[in-house]
């Protein structure tokens, strides 16, 4: 991070070459915002042999984003670069800041970009790191929120690269000025009711006026917390190392670690399956309640749209906790089924062991849930039982049995998917269908790393 480096294209080629796969990216996308930080990279870059196509995000939330986009769409046609402009809606949702806002839709416009084998760039520099940093800290963040940005990782179906984390908002500045660049300034990043912006205004030139070298004390402090993470997160693997991390955890394999693991385990369980990290304070919560509660007592622990409950020794998370069990969905069978509201997808798998006819293929079905009182005499099975007991029996914790899709044909239920097919609708031999409830697949992104 030495000042009297020179920064140009040949740095910028340098800095990209570290990466391992760099010879092997079909399309360099670049998060092209019009500003100085942006335009220096898109500057850079337009002077390598590289496929560079640069993508302008227009949030809608200011006056000017549409002049802003044109501006954009100039500069990349005089430098003779493919440009694409990608209008997003960054409504917040319920307890989510703008700021998140813009930042979730960024991503999901930004990665429905980047297929296998193309990377994109942003212009997040060292300032940025240190603010980031910052700003976990002062949310409390642990060593995952602390590592702040790294340079490379996965994202979508490729890569997010960050190829000026090491270079000053200063040195970036000097180098527009140097080669005569035009640059938008968005006023809103003088608005000191974000917190960045905050930062970047108030709290980071009072510290670099006593510490010149912030950006390189924090920068290596986040390059530590990331080194620590990676240690916690080895733990986490060989504590869970019996476990298969699916959305259900072992309440007795949690009480042989000590609370530190416990919490650090749990995190790490989290993680996986892709939820907002709880608040400390929540955090005890599950501790409490959930892993040294009563062996006999079913009880849940909510944060954002997340529950988690525990249930005959088990931790079980369920996402997106609003469903509406009294929706009615359409499915011929052909392909699969999507089922938004939990997360799931539905197909037919052929079985030998009780399945349904196969000319259920190109029938009328409809998937419902459960309201209560529904009954099935299953297959191999001498009577019919109602839902509630057979549940019972399965040991399926309560508040999953209203999730779990029921198959109808002229509004008689032929099977409970995932677990039964009526008798009377089940082949006696040979090959049949059974109702396979599926995962849906949700692509891993870094949630605290702003574009």
């Amino acid at each position: 991070m030495a000042n009297s480096l020179k920064r140009d294209s040949a740095a910028l080629l340098t800095i990209l070459q570290r990466f391992p796969a760099f010879h092997s990216i079909k399309t360099w996308w670049l998060a092209y915002s019009g500003g100085v930080d942006s335009r220096v990279l898109l500057h850079w870059l337009s002077q390598l042999d590289l496929p560079v196509h640069a993508v302008y995000v227009d949030h809608g939330l200011q006056a000017a984003s549409k002049q802003w986009a044109e501006h954009c769409h100039q500069t990349c046609a005089q430098l003779q670069l493919p440009f694409t402009v990608m209008s997003v809606d960054a409504t917040p949702q319920h307890g989510e800041s703008p700021e998140a806002a813009a930042r979730r839709a960024r991503y999901q416009a930004l990665g429905s970009l980047v297929k296998a084998g193309d990377c994109l760039l942003t212009a997040q520099h060292a300032d940025d790191q240190a603010e980031t940093f910052l700003l976990q800290l002062m949310r409390g963040a642990g060593a995952a929120g602390l590592s702040a940005m790294p340079f490379a990782q996965t994202f979508h179906e490729g890569w997010l690269l960050r190829p000026l984390l090491e270079i000053s908002r200063q040195e970036i500045i000097t180098a527009a000025r140097s080669e005569n660049l035009a640059w938008v300034e968005d006023p809103s990043n003088s608005d000191e009711r974000f917190d960045r912006n905050y930062l970047r205004q108030t709290i980071f030139p009072a510290l670099i006026k006593r510490w010149p070298h912030t950006a390189q004390i924090l920068y290596r402090a986040a390059q530590q917390q990331a080194e620590n993470q990676a240690l916690l997160e080895a733990l986490a693997e060989q504590d869970l190392a019996l476990q298969h991390l699916t959305v259900v955890l072992s309440v007795e394999n949690l009480t042989q670690l000590d609370e530190p693991r416990q919490r650090n385990a749990l995190r790490y369980w989290l993680e996986h399956n892709q939820v907002r990290m709880p608040s400390r304070a929540v955090m005890q919560q599950i501790l409490s309640q959930l892993v040294h509660g009563r062996e006999d007592a079913q009880a849940c622990v909510h944060w954002d749209d997340v529950a988690l409950y525990c249930y005959r020794k088990q931790l079980h998370l369920q996402k997106n906790s609003q469903h509406d069990a009294s929706q009615v969905l359409s499915w011929d069978g052909r392909q699969a089924l999507i089922m938004s509201s939990i997360e799931q997808t539905l197909i037919f798998e052929k079985t030998n062991n009780a399945g349904l006819s196969p000319d259920m293929i190109g029938k009328t079905l409809q998937v419902k849930f459960r309201q209560g009182g529904e009954k099935i005499k299953p297959a191999g099975q001498a009577h019919t039982h109602t839902l509630k007991n057979l549940f019972q029996q399965q040991g399926v914790p309560p508040w999953l049995r209203d999730r779990i899709p029921l198959l109808y044909l002229s509004d008689e239920l032929i099977a409970v998917c995932g677990y039964w097919v009526a008798d009377a609708y089940a082949v006696k031999s040979g090959e049949g269908l059974m109702p396979k409830i599926k995962e849906k697949e949700m692509k891993k992104e870094n949630a605290n790393t702003p574009l």
